[in-house]
C-alpha cells in the first residue's frame, strides 16, 4: 500500500477533478452550441498536456494540483453566477489539464519503474466522469459540487507528504520498450495505438447499454481496465499483457453487443491498453513523463475527434472496423514491446 500512496491519493483527485468537469459539462447539454462546447474541452483538456508536462519537466515552481484546484472551484462559482459557457469551459478544461499533468509527474517519478500507480490515477476518471454526469442530469445543488471539489485538499495535502518518494532516478527504471526500435519510432507506433483506441472506443457495439445502471457498469469497467492494465504489466510483463488487453478483448466486444457481463469483460480488456501506450513512451522519454504523458493525451484527442463529425450506426460495419483496429493494434504492439525473460516476473 505504502509503494501506491501516490497513485491511489491521485485516483481520488482525478475522480474529483472529473466529477467538477464533467457536472460542468453536462449542464450545458441541452445548448445548441455542446458539440462546440464538447469539443473545446477536449482540445484544451487534452491537448496541452504536453507543453504543461515539458514545464514540470524542466522543473517549474508552480504546484498544477493546487492551481488546477482553484481554477476548477472558480469554474463552479461562474457557473453559478450564469457567465459565459466558453469561458467557464476553458477554465474547468485547463484545470483538469493541470491536474492530469501533476499526477502524471508524480506517480511515474515515484514508483521504480511500476505502472501500477500512474494506472490507479488515471483510472480514476472513468469513475469521476459517470459521477459527474449523474450528479448533473439530477440537478444536484452546485453547492454541494463546490464541497466535492474542495475535498480534493485532503489527498493533495497527504501527496505532499510523500513528495520524499519522488525521485527522478525512478524514471531510469522503465523499460518496456524494444530496444531494436528507435525512439521515434516508438513513439509514433504508440501514439497511434492511442488514437485507435480512442476511435474504437466510440464504436464499441453496446447495444445493451439503456439504463443509468448500465451507463454506470460501462464506466466502472473501464476505470477497473485501466487499472488492471497497470497491475498486469508489473505482475506478468507488458508484452503479454499487450496480448490480453488486443486480442483477448475482441471476442468478448464482439459478441457481447446484446450481452451486456460479455461486453463489459471486453470493455475491461480493451481499457487496459491505456497503461501499455503510457509506459512504452516514457520508456523512451525517460527525462520527460510530462512530455510523455503528453503524447497520449494527444492521442486520445486525435482518436475522439471524427466522433465529433460522423457516426457509424451500422453493427456490422463496426465490427469491422474494431477488428481491423484490434489487429493493427496487436501488430504495433507486438513490433515496440520488448520481450521479458521468462522468470522475471515471476
Amino acid at each position: 500500500m505504502k509503494k501506491n500512496v501516490i497513485g491511489i491519493n491521485y485516483f481520488f483527485i482525478h475522480f474529483i477533478i472529473e466529477v467538477t468537469s464533467f457536472y460542468i459539462l453536462t449542464s450545458y447539454t441541452k445548448s445548441n452550441l455542446i458539440w462546440i462546447i464538447a469539443l473545446l474541452y477536449d482540445f484544451l483538456a487534452f491537448v496541452p498536456q504536453g507543453l504543461f508536462g515539458y514545464l514540470k519537466d524542466k522543473k517549474v515552481n508552480l504546484d498544477f494540483t493546487i492551481l488546477g484546484l482553484v481554477l476548477s472551484t472558480l469554474a463552479l462559482m461562474l457557473l453559478y453566477f450564469k457567465v459565459n459557457a466558453i469561458v467557464v469551459i476553458s477554465i474547468i478544461s485547463i484545470g483538469n489539464c493541470l491536474i492530469h499533468i501533476e499526477g502524471a509527474e508524480e506517480t511515474l517519478r515515484s514508483s521504480k519503474g511500476k505502472m501500477t500507480p500512474s494506472a490507479l490515477f488515471v483510472s480514476g476518471g472513468s469513475f469521476g466522469l459517470i459521477t459527474g454526469k449523474l450528479l448533473s442530469k439530477y440537478n444536484i445543488n452546485i453547492i454541494y459540487i463546490i464541497l466535492i471539489n474542495l475535498l480534493m485538499i485532503v489527498p493533495i495535502i497527504v501527496s505532499h507528504k510523500n513528495k520524499n518518494l519522488i525521485n527522478d532516478e525512478n524514471l531510469e527504471k522503465y523499460n518496456f520498450s524494444n530496444k531494436k526500435i528507435s525512439n521515434i519510432k516508438v513513439i509514433v507506433l504508440a501514439t497511434i495505438v492511442v488514437i485507435v483506441r480512442a476511435y474504437m472506443g466510440y464504436g464499441i457495439p453496446t447495444s445493451w447499454n439503456k439504463t443509468v445502471v448500465e451507463t454506470i457498469l460501462l464506466y466502472c469497467f473501464m476505470g477497473v481496465g485501466k487499472a488492471l492494465g497497470g497491475i498486469m504489466i508489473d505482475k506478468i510483463g507488458i508484452r503479454k499483457t499487450a496480448f490480453i488487453s488486443t486480442l483477448g478483448a475482441l471476442p468478448f466486444l464482439i459478441f457481447g453487443n446484446n450481452l451486456m457481463i460479455v461486453s463489459l469483460i471486453g470493455i475491461m480488456f480493451f481499457s487496459m491498453t491505456m497503461a501499455i501506450t503510457l509506459g512504452l513512451i516514457v520508456s523512451v522519454l525517460k527525462k520527460y513523463p510530462g512530455v510523455a504523458f503528453g503524447f497520449t493525451t494527444i492521442g486520445l484527442f486525435l482518436g475522439s475527434l471524427p466522433m465529433f463529425f460522423m457516426r457509424i450506426k451500422s453493427f456490422y460495419i463496426n465490427c469491422i472496423i474494431v477488428i481491423t483496429l484490434t489487429i493493427v493494434c496487436v501488430i504495433i504492439l507486438n513490433k515496440i514491446c520488448r520481450k521479458e525473460n521468462k522468470n522475471e516476473h515471476i
